[in-house]
């Protein structure tokens, strides 16, 4: 396999961290995790100061990282919250807030944390911190499903935390460096109880002082912060701009000087503006439509179907992303280690009437919430479009997206949603969290034992070609038999920024990193 290696990194990494760890040079193992310089500042010492603003396309649905229910909070997440480990643009596992990592057997994970780190609010982080976290995390309160294989979490020492775990897990690794690694202050959230969220206290390196929703965030540096040297950017500032073209406005009025979430059409028009750098890569995140199997009319199997065949992804792809997307037929993009490119889902109307009447239906009808911005509308509309020939008519429902995503997924309100996956640094966290009974973006907990024991097996290996192998029988059974979601396509992300903003680095998992950006100034 073209990048079988890339998964092996998980698994071998610790080996490696462990035994540098226990050489003559074990301070040479402290390394930092990845602060994204981009090759653009390879000539130039990187500059202490500044403020940045940020045009941002949604606001956070909740700034404790165990209650968000949006993939897009990771960014406005990162700056507060360290992780207990990194990534970098390939997604492989770095070291973070633990500094290395070893697996002694297969239901063991023990982690070395880093030493003389503090929480904002002066709190010490060490290994009683951490059970704190990763206990909260696993807690009935958590919408997070990540760290189910952990049993028990114990503390060895201040800077040492054993997880032993009732199964084997390859995706552990680097599930820590998602929501279940970021670190809250414990004495933060006995303080503020509930009202925790409105005063977030990590490590990171900037604090949260200011939040308007909807409006803005303000973030000052972190005085105090444990890796020397960072952040470059004394403030920080991202401005909530649901509209795309009002945050190309503000980037061209200099408003903003970065942008996050260029559309297709904005980024043809950006690509020959000489005051522009854009920086494009191809992500794991997929617009996908979701489906509550346990509200009529998607509680039976063939309407599901009947909507996979009906829509002509290629032709949306051609017509909303000028080609520069991808259709999806599976949950991972086709060259993706984990995904098998020969997986494909036909347009085919007459089988999608078929399936309906199968179903004893002649046409139907459902409402689908969706984000009120442009893009989401025309793709939105352009499904309307294809899927009525087939007997579908949606009720599209225009809505803010946190307000959206909470009727679908949290109050469980509405039978469908188009908006996105935004993907996870290991693909299990991807079939665990919307594929499984117990995950959280499955909204009608709809599972078969089968899946199950698939899934469970592929959390289990740690050989790529073995895991990769059972992704596509998940794929297989999950999203084309069983039609529980309807993927659409894959669009490379795309930042735009001002010349004097350095250090940007695109990464796979598409969710970009404002924390050790610096102005060239």
């Amino acid at each position: 396999m073209r990048t079988a290696k890339r998964i092996v990194t998980i698994f071998l990494l610790s080996v490696v961290l462990v035994i540098s760890g226990c050489s003559s040079s074990s301070s040479k193992n402290n390394a930092q995790p990845s602060t994204g310089k981009s090759a653009g500042a390879e000539n130039n010492e990187p500059k202490q100061g500044g403020s940045l603003t940020v045009a941002y396309d949604s606001d956070i649905s909740n700034y404790d990282p165990i209650l968000g229910n949006s993939g897009n909070d990771h960014s406005l997440l990162y700056p507060v919250y360290d992780t207990l480990v990194g990534y970098n643009s390939e997604l492989e596992a770095v070291p973070g807030l633990a500094k290395s990592w070893e697996t002694p057997n297969d239901k063991t994970l023990i982690l070395h944390l880093q030493e003389g780190v503090t929480f904002h609010d002066g709190t010490v982080f060490d290994a009683e911190a951490v059970k704190f976290n990763l206990d909260r995390i696993r807690s009935d309160q958590s919408n997070i499903s990540d760290l189910s294989s952990i049993e028990s979490v114990e503390v060895m020492d201040e800077s040492t935390v054993q997880l032993n775990l009732n199964r084997p897990d390859s995706s552990i690794i680097l599930a820590l460096s998602d929501r279940s690694g970021m670190m809250v202050s414990p004495a933060a959230v006995e303080k503020f109880g509930d009202d925790y969220s409105q005063n977030p206290v990590g490590t990171g390196p900037f604090k949260m002082v200011k939040w308007v929703r909807n409006g803005e965030i303000l973030f000052e540096a972190n005085d105090h912060y444990w890796q020397e040297g960072l952040p470059y950017l004394d403030k920080l500032t991202v401005k909530i701009m649901p509209d795309e073209n009002t945050r190309l406005n503000a980037l061209k009025s200099g408003q903003a000087q970065f942008y996050w979430n260029v559309s297709p059409d904005n980024s043809q028009a950006l690509k020959t503006d000489q005051n522009i750098v854009l920086d494009t890569k191809m992500k794991l995140a997929f617009y996908n439509i979701y489906l509550n199997t346990t509200m009529e009319p998607f509680n039976k199997k063939e309407v599901r179907q009947a909507l996979q065949f009906a829509i002509n992804r290629e032709a949306l792809v051609k017509a909303l992303t000028f080609n520069e997307g991808e259709a999806a037929y599976q949950t991972f993009p086709k060259e993706y280690w984990a995904a098998n490119a020969d997986l494909t889902i036909s347009y085919d109307l007459e089988k999608a009437k078929s399936l309906l009447k199968e179903a004893g239906l002649e046409r139907v009808s459902f409402e689908m919430f969706v984000p009120s911005t442009p893009f989401y509308q025309r793709l939105a509309e352009a499904i309307k479009g294809q899927v009525k020939e087939a007997g579908f008519d949606i009720n599209i429902e225009p809505m803010e997206l946190t307000k959206g995503v909470s009727l679908y997924f949290n109050e469980k309100q509405l039978p469908s949603n188009l908006t996105s996956w935004t993907g996870r640094p290991d693909p299990h966290q991807t079939v665990q969290l919307l594929l499984s009974g117990e995950g959280f973006y499955n909204a009608g907990g709809e599972t078969t034992a089968e899946r199950e024991e698939l899934i469970a097996k592929a959390a289990a290996s740690y050989e790529a070609e073995e895991r990769a192998g059972y992704y596509e029988q998940i794929n297989k059974l999950a999203v084309h038999e069983e039609a529980m979601t309807i993927p659409i396509m894959f669009v490379p992300s795309t930042g735009a920024m001002l010349p004097q903003v350095k250090g940007f680095e695109g990464t796979l998992l598409g969710k970009p990193k404002f924390s050790f950006l610096w102005l060239d100034e």
